[in-house]
């Protein structure tokens, strides 16, 4: 039988009143049961792992241009051919309430330019509903919005003043919102960045609007776009798919050289200078990172003091931090310092990106 006790009631100057203690239940493991076969597990990763193992289900998917297509708030701001819209098991198509084929479906798909449509895909085990928007521009309106830019951010100072007068600008054109929005959303990003520019953004709003002007370019297919989108995933340190995105210039170079590290082996520098550079603004320490990649051994061996300074600073990024600091290790020992890279190397031990290299840095030094 539950135990009486007394309490104070604060609405009972001071008296008190009888409440019931609530037995205490004794503790039971939290168990986590598959619904298809009653087989219990005590931990929700392993149920997770055991339903994909042994009831593997047909779940439909929609790709465009080999990407997934997201269930909400997609936003297709490219035109793609029939060929590129993609349907993964589905036994039944629903665009707009209406029963159509795979082959109607990714026809219907690319000749879609504006407004809100929904798709919904049905296989035996699960039914999935995109809602995408269409707000596909026409060429002259995205060769206006680039000769805007070109005309007001290609080498001109940023500022916040400049960034907004190129939206003003550009909007008058009445097309390529979402283009816009990205171009302008990766700009602000930069300016947060350096914290320079007239920017009211903090430093730390640079990551939300460089994912915002990623979002918004996904499905864009144009240099300017896959450059932005690039850069982006170079600060994100997801070095092959800007690689992919940019396959030429500094950005290609800076990424082989990085993702080289990343896989476990040293990469010897350029004997010459290579790749010019590029004609959109980026932050100071992207540019100084992908500078660095593109010298000789001598020059990096010269300005590696000013590279390693801007490793120690408080304001340097954990990404950028990292990249730095692999770069330092390679250029070390690439230039027989082999105590300095090793030095470096137990910097980056722990790191996901760079442990295999740093330690079989320390290895090859230790047992030599």
């Amino acid at each position: 039988m539950a135990k009486i006790t007394d309490a104070v009631d604060p609405g009972n100057a001071g008296g008190s009143v009888l409440i019931p203690e609530i037995p205490t239940l004794p503790n039971r493991p939290v168990t986590f049961q598959c619904d298809k076969c009653g087989e219990v597990f005590t931990d929700r990763e392993a149920r997770r792992q055991h339903v994909f193992d042994h009831h593997p289900f047909k779940r439909p998917q929609l790709l465009v241009g080999s990407r997934m297509v997201k269930e909400r708030g997609e936003v297709m701001a490219s035109q793609f051919l029939p060929a590129d819209w993609v349907i993964q098991q589905a036994e039944r198509i629903v665009i707009n309430q209406q029963d159509v084929s795979s082959q109607e479906a990714s026809r219907q798909l690319s000749k879609i330019i504006s407004g809100f449509h929904e798709v919904t895909l049905t296989s035996a085990d699960y039914s999935v509903t995109y809602q995408i928007e269409f707000d596909i521009p026409t060429e002259t309106q995205l060769l206006a919005v680039e000769k805007t830019f070109n005309m007001l951010i290609v080498n001109q100072p940023l500022e916040s003043e400049r960034i907004a007068q190129f939206i003003t600008v550009a909007k008058r054109e009445d097309g390529g919102r979402y283009y816009i929005e990205g171009i302008s959303d990766f700009l602000y990003g930069v300016l947060a960045k350096d914290q320079r520019g007239g920017t009211s953004l903090n430093r730390d709003d640079y990551t939300a609007k460089f994912h915002a002007a990623r979002e918004a370019l996904r499905f864009m297919d144009r240099p300017l776009a896959n450059l932005i989108k690039a850069l982006v995933n170079f600060n994100d340190n997801a070095f092959s798919e800007a690689e992919i995105l940019a396959p030429g210039g500094q950005v290609a170079i800076a990424c082989r050289m990085l993702n080289g590290l990343r896989s476990g082996k040293h990469c010897p520098p350029a004997e010459t200078r290579t790749a010019s550079g590029h004609n959109l603004p980026v932050d100071t320490l992207t540019a100084e990172i992908m500078r660095f990649c593109s010298l000789p051994l001598a020059e990096q061996r010269e300005q590696l003091p000013q590279l390693a300074h801007l490793a120690s600073k408080r304001l340097t990024t954990d990404h950028d931090r990292v990249k730095i600091q692999a770069l330092a290790m390679n250029t070390c020992w690439e230039a027989g310092d082999h105590e300095q890279a090793v030095s470096w190397a137990r910097m980056l031990r722990h790191s996901p990106l760079f442990e295999t290299l740093a330690n079989r840095i320390i290895e090859d030094v230790e047992n030599d």
